[in-house]
């Protein structure tokens, strides 16, 4: 099993370089007002791979993610492989990632095989006091069973602020995109969150959520509707999707 070396930084005056060597898109960018995605456009969402911080229980995000497992690192290159044989539908590809070496790791993995670099600084949640803790050992503000949008710790976020803040991100990597395919490497709650945010669905985890496995596609595309095709919204392909575990090319 191989690892990849990292990705060169994209070519850009505007970022600034993570602890990893990759490219990190600068923070301020959420507070831009982006303008429409264009039609055609598809976003591909990848759950990172297995990783220590999941095996050991831990929260573990910017500061303290130890990264991928040797397992991860297979998954990570099984989800690179499947992404690289689809890349005839995916035209140009640009690949994104939080700044959680988990995925971070798992960006290199999928860069490598398209022969592209990384940029690193989606938002992630932030931790607060969890951050490095055992889950088992955090104690929270408020009692989570009230609710799962109440924040795990002093500090971090609440589900609302996490989920908005990945909407605003959103809205400005898509409306930015120069590619006919972006690829984000990142977590559970940004699926879900992308997914609330892009049906303008009021963000709580409180009545619904959804399954989101290691290295497991999540898709969808801007597209204009058949009978108004100025009005443009987007579309779920697939959701959950680990074929790359059983096939070795996509069917």
């Amino acid at each position: 099993m191989s690892k990849p070396a990292s990705s060169q930084p994209a070519s850009s005056t505007s970022t600034a370089s993570s602890t990893d060597g990759e490219a990190r898109l600068p923070r301020a960018i959420v507070r831009s007002s982006p303008a429409k995605p264009y039609s055609g456009l598809r976003l591909i969402l990848v759950r990172h791979g297995e990783s220590w911080s999941n095996v050991e229980n831990v929260f573990a995000g910017e500061k303290s993610c130890r990264g991928l497992t040797d397992r991860g690192h297979r998954q990570a290159e099984a989800v690179a492989r499947y992404l690289a044989a689809e890349k005839h539908r995916l035209g140009t590809i640009e690949v994104h990632s939080t700044a959680v070496r988990r995925a971070i790791h798992t960006a290199q993995h999928i860069a490598q095989e398209l022969a592209v670099s990384v940029r690193v600084g989606f938002p992630y949640n932030e931790l607060g006091s969890a951050e490095g803790q055992q889950r088992h050992t955090v104690v929270p503000e408020r009692a989570r069973g009230d609710s799962p949008d109440y924040p795990i710790a002093p500090g971090a976020d609440s589900w609302p602020e996490a989920a908005n803040r990945v909407g605003r991100m959103l809205d400005v990597l898509t409306a930015r995109a120069s590619s006919d395919t972006i690829i984000l490497c990142c977590h559970r709650e940004t699926i879900l969150a992308v997914a609330q945010h892009l049906q303008r669905i009021t963000p709580t985890l409180y009545y619904a959520t959804a399954e989101v496995d290691y290295t497991a596609i999540t898709e969808w595309q801007c597209r204009g509707r058949s009978n108004n095709p100025g009005h443009r919204r987007w579309v779920l392909i697939r959701h959950n999707d680990t074929r790359h575990f059983t096939a070795a090319v996509p069917t």
